[in-house]
């Protein structure tokens, strides 16, 4: 906010009655130009011209030279109008007229469109809302092993087996548990939220119905561990440690659609924009390569988790990304960072095996609209979710 001194009213003019900052001025500047200096300058040095006392009722005579006085302080006195003169006149700009462009107003505006984000009064948790047990959470970057769905259901995978945690009533149900030979390496909620993807060590993919929590599919095509999903309607896209990228449609016995090579390392970040029209992909050839992101979908903020240091989450304005605060509590490096649907929350787990419930974000209606801008066709849309 700017100092009380620096706003103006939106530069408009008021009288010094009403206007307090009128008040603390040091001196009074006249406009000049309605002044009637002959007249003051008259007034002041000249003896003034006074109508004689009538002591009887015999007329007076004047003299030619005080008539001549009389006649030229009676023109100098009132205006055209016949009212007498001001001696002072202070005018202002006034208030329907065009307000005049500071380089000052220029300057402050800027600085508050820079700080907009954090402009007003931010609340910030100074700790977790919730934590959850991630006991045997595997400690593997590279992995993405949480996701939560559309129903407000998180599905993360520890060690062997893939849990569903229902933020709602917080029961916890077992989806499944692979072979000893072989785990879990990544989860993805299709968009209706009805069934789950599973990646896996051993280079297959399975489709699970979450209601019944039976396997409905299994999906075959790379040659490592599969450690990306992301779905697109009826189209999932995997990301593997072969560096390959295939969109499965799930429709079709035949479902291997497309096969993308766009990286040399491992895939290990996958993300559908909300249109459709988009992938983007992250690898371990650090050609789109970011610590997990999670944007704010109410405001211009990002949530970055840190991988090592003090094991924090930061909460960033954008685009100034001038940093709001530091999120710590976890005692180890953050792994994952998942949306709730509400976007209000965040779910981050770390190599500490426990998962750190935020409500970080704040909902509120935004100033002229009832709802976001549509964006959702963009790749970079404030209501998009992390990729790495």
């Amino acid at each position: 906010m700017a100092p009380p001194l620096m706003r103006l009213r939106d530069r408009e003019w008021y009288s010094p009655a009403s206007n307090e900052l009128a008040h603390q001025g040091d001196r009074f500047i006249p406009t000049r130009s309605l002044m009637n200096l002959d007249f003051a300058w008259s007034s002041l040095t000249g003896r003034r011209w006074r109508e004689p006392a009538a002591i009887d009722s015999s007329p007076v005579i004047l003299t030619p030279k005080d008539e001549y006085r009389r006649r030229v302080e009676e023109n100098m006195r009132l205006d055209s109008e016949g009212k007498p003169r001001k001696m002072l006149v202070f005018r202002g700009t006034p208030r329907n007229s065009k307000p005049s462009v500071l380089l000052v107003d220029e300057m402050m505006k800027d600085q508050q469109e820079r700080l907009r984000p954090i402009d007003r009064i931010r609340h910030v948790p100074k700790s977790a809302d919730r934590i959850l047990d991630g006991t045997a959470l595997l400690n593997d970057y590279y992995l993405n092993l949480m996701d939560w769905g559309k129903k407000n259901i998180l599905a993360v995978a520890l060690w062997r087996s893939v849990y569903l945690w229902n933020a709602a009533n917080n029961s916890v149900q077992l989806l499944l548990t692979a072979d000893e030979d072989d785990h879990p390496t990544s989860v993805a909620w299709s968009m209706d939220a009805k069934t789950v993807a599973v990646g896996f060590a051993s280079s297959r993919v399975e489709i699970w119905d979450a209601s019944e929590l039976q396997q409905v599919r299994i999906l075959e095509g790379h040659s490592a561990r599969v450690g990306s999903l992301s779905w697109n309607q009826n189209v999932l896209t995997s990301g593997s440690y072969d560096a390959s990228i295939i969109n499965h449609d799930v429709r079709s016995s035949h479902h291997l659609a497309s096969r993308l090579r766009a990286h040399s390392e491992e895939v290990c970040g996958l993300k559908w924009s909300g249109g459709g029209n988009l992938l983007a992909s992250g690898g371990n050839d650090n050609l789109v390569h970011v610590c997990a992101l999670e944007w704010n979908r109410h405001e211009k903020e990002i949530l970055s988790a840190q991988g090592y240091g003090q094991n924090q989450l930061s909460l960033w304005a954008y685009p100034s990304m001038t940093k709001i605060a530091d999120l710590t509590g976890h005692t180890a490096r953050v792994l994952h960072l998942s949306q709730s649907p509400d976007g209000c929350t965040v779910a981050s787990a770390a190599a500490d095996e426990t998962i750190h419930l935020w409500k970080v974000f704040e909902q509120q209606p935004r100033r002229g609209s009832s709802k976001l801008d549509d964006d959702g066709d963009r790749l970079f849309s404030l209501k998009r979710t992390h990729i790495r």
